[in-house]
């Protein structure tokens, strides 16, 4: 009969982690995560930026198509009427039933006031956009200046862009705007008196672009009226912190970070 054997080397317990290992990991952790989370942030806010400079390429492409389409810039005819300026600044002034408003950022601050005075006229990107996608209506039941289709009779719908149903993300909001990726609206300039110079109500101002010698930042060329950029069209972004003050240069302060489409 075979005796049943008892092995006296048996391997010892699994122990688990003491306090101090489980610290140690926890802090290696968070070394990672704190050297990690910075690059993902640049990286979320790199591609923000590319797509930012995408859809205002967009813009500016749909705004010189209209233009070989009807041989005139898409500029509603309540502003050619009134304009008093060379050119026309589709802004932060935004139409709330017969009399135009600031728009907000997406914490509900108002925007700072940039528009081009024609009459009562004073319009954000809204009706621009309309424009150029052939719509009579906004999508909360307002008309647009496009109404019975007498700014596009052909119905060509020369932008694509992204709907949305909010007001502060970016695509085309509720309201008709077409707002950048960090949710603000973009700003388009566009050549009225079709000379092939711009000159933005906001860049075109002294205390935003004046630099030594009587040159302009950002390329821009001093002129009588302001400072203008050589393009028919101008499109710009507030860019991340969604912010521009007309007492900074314009490599300064909040609009240091503004993303321009003549840089």
């Amino acid at each position: 009969m075979k005796m049943k054997t008892t092995n006296l080397h048996a391997a010892p317990a699994r122990r688990g982690f003491t306090l101090v290992e489980l610290l140690v990991v926890i802090g290696i952790i968070a070394i990672l995560a704190a050297m990690i989370l910075p690059t993902l942030g640049k990286a979320k806010d790199s591609a923000k930026k590319a797509q930012a400079k995408s859809e205002m390429q967009n813009i500016s492409g749909a705004v010189r198509a209209y233009e070989a389409e009807y041989s005139r810039f898409p500029i509603p005819t309540e502003v050619t009427d009134q304009l008093k300026t060379p050119d026309y600044t589709y802004g932060t002034m935004h139409m709330f039933g017969s009399s135009a408003k600031l728009l907000t950022n997406p914490k509900g601050e108002k925007l700072p006031k940039i528009s081009t005075v024609a009459g009562r006229w004073q319009v954000s990107n809204a009706e621009l956009v309309a424009i150029l996608r052939a719509q009579v209506q906004f999508r909360n039941g307002r008309s647009t200046s496009n109404r019975k289709h007498r700014m596009n009779p052909k119905k060509v719908n020369f932008l694509n862009a992204k709907d949305v149903t909010s007001t502060t993300l970016g695509g085309v909001g509720s309201d008709g705007v077409f707002r950048d990726p960090w949710g603000s609206p973009y700003i388009v300039t566009v050549d009225a008196n079709y000379d092939g110079k711009t000159i933005d109500a906001f860049y075109g101002q002294r205390s935003v672009s004046a630099a030594e010698r009587n040159e302009g930042l950002n390329g821009l060329s001093r002129v009588k009226g302001g400072y203008q950029a050589n393009a028919p069209v101008l499109v710009w972004s507030l860019g991340p912190d969604g912010l521009a003050s007309a007492d900074e240069k314009a490599n300064q302060g909040t609009n240091k970070d503004n993303i321009l489409s003549w840089q």
